[in-house]
């Protein structure tokens, strides 16, 4: 049976009337990849803080319905995700099975880039089928695709492997260096989840990560008002979304960790961790991990997600480790006739 034929649509913006952000996150849901990352919230909050060039938001339409959204955007020449940096996975939005509307999608954001050089698609799951089918379309619409690398997200199985996640949380050094703190002092930990609350404590977490990281070869990502700005964006936009997860840990009444995070349809993600340098010997992060981890057990998350990244201490408690790839495509060379 023939499908039905597929309609593209520039949006205007992420309010455009065509698709609202109930049925853009819907779609996500639907879609290979179903990440926090590609929800309206943080499309939008990411746009807003650190977009560049001309967005492409486009909409793939059949009999009237929006099926599949690109949330593009293209930058001298080039077409990027939207989120293309600080997003550990990207990809399509909703159903692109059918070829027809992947073409349609590579076609129109070709069509509407001025000096056209090519795609580049940042952090694509190797479980999604988004990279062969890439390939595919490649061959289709006279392009030549390239795989552009891989990077690894360790994480672990709650669910599968529930005797592993309890025993990462009775590791001997999370627990000897809790077990410092309680001696030595009252350690209290606030998980928080209202907006309110955690905006009021960002500053001092912006100014404990840029403590963390100022005698290090790379600084702080929190000396760019930019960065700021989008942790603060991203509070008020996710606020009624129930998926922030920001975590204090207090020693003596003095903040000596922060963790800016989320839990999105049961996988809880490590995102930005911070401690009190002063305090490193004593290792708060590790006191910061493990409650992590005690509190996505206690609300029931099947993931702990690491997020990108093979650091060692990832390795040390994931069960597995997912990758994510990075895909080029640009036209192809025509042939030069030889001389003879």
């Amino acid at each position: 049976m023939l499908l039905a034929a597929v309609k593209s649509h520039v949006l205007e913006g992420f309010d455009d009337p065509v698709i609202g952000r109930e049925r853009w996150n819907s779609l996500v849901q639907q879609g290979a990849t179903d990440a926090m990352f590609l929800t309206w919230q943080w499309q939008r909050a990411w746009w807003e803080a650190f977009g560049r060039g001309r967005l492409l938001l486009i909409a793939i339409e059949r009999q009237g319905q929006v099926v599949a959204i690109a949330p593009l955007f293209s930058d001298s020449g080039m077409v990027f995700f939207v989120g293309s940096g600080g997003s550990d996975y990207l990809d399509f939005i909703g159903d692109i099975r059918d070829p027809a509307v992947l073409d349609a999608i590579l076609e129109t954001a070709r069509d509407h880039v001025q000096d056209f050089l090519g795609f580049r698609f940042y952090h694509v799951l190797e479980s999604s089928p988004t990279g062969q089918r890439l390939k595919e379309a490649a061959d289709r619409l006279g392009l030549t695709c390239f795989d552009e690398g891989k990077l690894a997200a360790p994480q672990l199985n709650l669910v599968a492997h529930p005797e592993v996640a309890l025993a990462a949380t009775k590791k001997q050094s999370l627990v000897r260096h809790e077990a410092f703190f309680r001696r030595e002092g009252r350690l209290d930990v606030r998980h928080l989840r209202d907006e309110g609350a955690i905006l009021a404590q960002l500053d001092l977490f912006f100014s404990q990560h840029i403590a963390r990281w100022e005698a290090m070869p790379h600084p702080s990502l929190f000396h760019d008002p930019l960065k700021r700005a989008f942790y603060e964006r991203l509070t008020r936009r996710m606020a009624d979304t129930g998926w922030l997860r920001f975590t204090r840990v207090e020693w003596n009444d003095r903040p000596i960790a922060f963790h800016f995070g989320f839990c999105y349809g049961g996988r809880f993600m490590w995102y930005k961790p911070s401690f009190a340098i002063d305090l490193a010997r004593r290792s708060p992060g590790e006191v910061l991990l493990r409650q992590l981890l005690l509190a996505a057990i206690d609300e029931g998350a099947h993931t702990f997600d690491f997020g990108l990244g093979d650091e060692l201490f990832k390795r040390r408690f994931a069960t597995h480790t997912a990758h994510v790839g990075t895909w080029g495509l640009y036209p192809s060379v025509p042939a030069v006739p030889v001389q003879v």
